[in-house]
C-alpha cells in the first residue's frame, strides 16, 4: 500500500510472524468474533467492505502488499469486524496482538512504526476523497491500477471497482476498454499492463 512499508519494518516485529496463506474467496476476519491476531500482507489483495441492512453494499478499500489488517485493535477495541475477502491468492505475516501490543509498550521505534503507517493510511484515503470530487475517471483509474497490479498484471472485477470508485459498471469498462485501445493495457487473464509510463502519466496529471 505505501512504499516504504517494508523499508521501515523492525526486525524485532518481523521475527514474531508467522507466514499464512490465504486462497481467493476466504475470509480472513469473520464478523462478530473476537479479533486477537492482526496481518501483515506480502502478497496479494483483500476487499473490505460493509453490506449494509437495505443490501447494498460499499467497499471501503482494497488491501494489498505492505497493508496491514486489524492493526487498530493494538491500540483500541474495533466496535464490529469489517466484511472481508480475498480476491487474489494472498500472503500475510500473521501477529498475535498480545505479543505485539508488548512490543509496542517495550520498543519506541515499533510504536512509531505503527503511528506512521497508521498515519499515512488516513492521508491516503483523505487524498482519495479529494480525488472522487476533483478528477476524471481516467486519473482514477490508471492510479487505482497502477496501485493494485500484482507483478505488471491486475485481476480485479469491475464490479468491485464500480462499487470502490462509485461509479457504474459502464463507466468502468468504458475506460478499460480506452486503455486497451490505446495500447496501455491488453485482456489477457486479466489484464496486463503494457505501457507503466504512460499510466503513470495519466495517473499524475491534473485533468
Amino acid at each position: 500500500m505505501f512504499g516504504d512499508s517494508f523499508c521501515d519494518f523492525p526486525e524485532r516485529l518481523r521475527a514474531l510472524g508467522v507466514e499464512r496463506h490465504f486462497t481467493k474467496g476466504d475470509h480472513i476476519f469473520t464478523v462478530g468474533e473476537a479479533i486477537g491476531t492482526c496481518y501483515l500482507i506480502q502478497k496479494g489483495t483483500v476487499k473490505i467492505y460493509i453490506d449494509h441492512e437495505n443490501g447494498r453494499r460499499s467497499i471501503l478499500d482494497f488491501a494489498s502488499g505492505g497493508s496491514w489488517l486489524g492493526e487498530l485493535s493494538l491500540f483500541c477495541e474495533e466496535d464490529y469486524i469489517k466484511e472481508n475477502q480475498v480476491v487474489e491468492e494472498t500472503i500475510c505475516l500473521e501477529f498475535h496482538l498480545r505479543e505485539v501490543r508488548r512490543l509496542c509498550m517495550e520498543d519506541a521505534l515499533i510504536s512509531f512504526y505503527f503511528a506512521s503507517y497508521i498515519s499515512k493510511k488516513l492521508m491516503a484515503r483523505s487524498g482519495r476523497m479529494s480525488e472522487y470530487l476533483n478528477y476524471s475517471m481516467e486519473k482514477r483509474l490508471a492510479s487505482f491500477i497502477l496501485e493494485h497490479q500484482q507483478g505488471g498484471k491486475y485481476n480485479l472485477s469491475h464490479t468491485d471497482v464500480s462499487e470502490y470508485l462509485n461509479v457504474s459498471y459502464r463507466h468502468v469498462l468504458y475506460v478499460m476498454k480506452k486503455f486497451c485501445n490505446e495500447g496501455l493495457i491488453a485482456k489477457e487473464k486479466g489484464y496486463v499492463i503494457l505501457n507503466e509510463k504512460r499510466l503513470k502519466e495519466i495517473s499524475d496529471s491534473s485533468m
